[in-house]
């Protein structure tokens, strides 16, 4: 998360003056990280540079916005290669729940709690499944009686 609009550019010294004036007491860590989010730095950027927790800056940055009503940018995570649109993809083409556990690695579990909000499962996924089964054993049964 960054500011939309940065009023000015905050420069290399500028940032180190920043995290030096807080490591020597003379700031508070807030207001460091309220001045380095001011100058367009991410949450990311302004925790790696002053070692304060990621979660600390983004409540100080988070806070900040919503006192002042500042517009922000978010970085868009792609979900295009995530576990979940995988699965999805694999139940998709017919695997089961146990098969996709295996070749993804992940818990048998989660594959399932994805495939029941993606409704793979429930009772229309149960009946479909039973007359999958049960379809090669009444051909076998009439085999049996024809023999």
């Amino acid at each position: 998360m960054k500011l939309a609009v940065v009023a000015e550019v905050i420069t290399k010294a500028q940032v180190e003056e920043a995290v030096q004036a807080m490591q020597e007491g003379k700031t508070s860590k807030g207001a460091c990280i309220r001045t380095l989010f001011a100058g367009g730095l991410e949450v990311k950027e302004i925790s790696t540079l002053t070692g304060i927790r990621y979660n600390h800056v983004y409540n100080v940055v988070k806070n900040e916005v919503l006192v002042h009503g500042l517009e922000v940018e978010t970085s868009d995570r792609s979900n295009e290669n995530s576990k979940k649109n995988q699965i999805l993809v694999m139940l998709e083409q017919g695997k089961t729940v146990t098969e996709i556990s295996k070749e993804l690695k992940c818990m048998y579990n989660y594959v399932w709690q994805v495939a029941k909000a993606g409704g793979y499962t429930g009772k229309k996924a149960e009946a479909a499944e039973q007359v999958v089964e049960a379809a090669p054993k009444k051909t076998r049964a009439k085999k049996q009686a024809t023999a």
